[in-house]
């Protein structure tokens, strides 16, 4: 398990003090830390405002149950809801607020999803094919690899991942769930390997990426 005390959030001074100023010049600010992960840019704002009151949403329930025992001690002015950020503003108004101060937010998938090996986010070791940020959602990695119709792989992997070998890939996958479904990120990792090119291979880091990231992209309808 991650120690959340110990994680570094991501230009979390530099974050702070781009808010300061509207913080600075409200007699009562709020602030909605729109991805809370972890809860290391929310601890920091807590810490250094004494009047401020944070809004902390995350679609990943593991986070926020960290991120609220890590936070315990402001939980007089600390709200949290679990729902993704694109309800900011039924959120904000759950909690009996018409306006906010400013919002913070860090996009994409949180270094604790990746670490994890269970989530299946990673293709550097094995792991169902999961990939829910939200894992209260029914949507899998596993699900769209075996049941996607090959046009649609394609599209996803050609939109969300810029996979100039879509096509190569995606025959690949069919050819081999056709024989049994596709579960482990070790075993598609291997196979889109193995698709594309060795001359491609040998540069940009691990061939998978595109996929993962595609893959990622269209199990949490990020975009």
């Amino acid at each position: 398990m991650i120690d959340s005390s110990a994680h570094i959030s991501v230009m979390r001074d530099r974050c702070i003090d781009l808010l300061a100023p509207a913080i600075n010049s409200t007699e009562n600010p709020v602030i909605v830390d729109a991805t809370l992960g972890l809860g290391g840019h929310t601890e920091a704002l807590l810490e250094r405002f004494p009047t401020l009151k944070v809004i902390g949403i995350d679609r990943d329930a593991d986070a926020l149950t960290r991120a609220t025992a890590r936070l315990a001690p402001f939980a007089d002015r600390l709200f949290t809801k679990h729902a993704s950020f694109d309800s900011i503003v039924d959120v904000v108004a759950s909690f009996g607020y018409s306006e906010i101060t400013g919002a913070l937010f860090d996009l994409g998938v949180s270094s604790m999803q990746l670490d994890e090996r269970n989530r299946g986010f990673s293709y550097s070791h094995d792991a169902p094919l999961d990939m829910r940020m939200d894992r209260t959602q029914s949507l899998t990695a596993a699900e769209i690899i075996n049941t996607y119709e090959p046009g649609r792989l394609v599209r996803i992997l050609r939109s969300y991942g810029e996979e100039k070998f879509a096509v190569r890939v995606v025959e690949s996958i069919v050819k081999a769930r056709a024989v049994a479904p596709l579960n482990s990120t070790i075993e598609l990792a291997a196979l889109v390997k193995n698709a594309i090119p060795a001359a491609t291979r040998r540069t940009g880091g691990n061939p998978a990426k595109r996929t993962f990231q595609a893959l990622r992209i269209e199990t949490n309808d990020e975009l």
